[in-house]
């Protein structure tokens, strides 16, 4: 054969592979700006990377989801406690508050737009009760998601994680692990 015939091939085949190298990346750089605005928007919350956060020992922290039942039922961080997002600030005190003496609290959503704003309801009676420090996971379970970190459900380890919705499933570097409810 000549070697003519291969250039459309070999070029089509430098396009394909490029651009699925590229896709993740726009998911990344979407969350990145995501997370750039809801820093910008909740100034007096401190945010946590996930590789910092994964530092602290398990004894020491308290994570709080801060989604609705149905996305922490798809998945979750290991020993999560699920909060509405709805929730008071005084009723999550009043519910928490004894807990979370000395501990470091780490609150996350999606993408942590609702964990930062319940962060930021909460966290001035939280200082109160000598926390060793008040944070939003930054990227949320998205960020978690995406840097294949470990997830799980009430039947153990998972690959899944809910959406949201389809417009901020977006962010999410694996559309198949995508998922709206538990498969029966």
């Amino acid at each position: 054969m000549k070697p003519m015939k291969f250039i459309p091939l070999y070029l089509t085949a430098v396009v394909l592979i490029g651009y699925t190298c590229l896709v993740p990346a726009a998911g990344s750089a979407k969350l990145a700006k995501a997370h750039d605005s809801i820093k910008a928007q909740f100034e007096s919350v401190q945010h946590i990377e996930a590789s910092r956060f994964e530092t602290i020992p398990s004894d020491d922290v308290v994570i709080f989801d801060v989604r609705e039942q149905s996305e922490f039922d798809i998945s979750h961080l290991e020993g999560a406690l699920q909060v509405s997002p709805a929730i008071s600030s005084r009723e999550f005190i009043r519910t928490f508050n004894q807990m979370l003496t000395g501990k470091t609290v780490i609150f996350y959503c999606s993408v942590g737009q609702r964990s930062s704003d319940l962060a930021g309801r909460v966290q001035d009676s939280l200082d109160n009760s000598a926390t060793s420090g008040i944070y939003n996971l930054q990227g949320g379970i998205f960020n978690w998601h995406n840097e294949n970190r470990a997830l799980v459900s009430e039947a153990g380890a998972t690959d899944y994680v809910h959406p949201f919705n389809s417009y901020w499933g977006r962010l999410l570097e694996r559309p198949e692990m995508i998922r709206y409810q538990l498969d029966n």
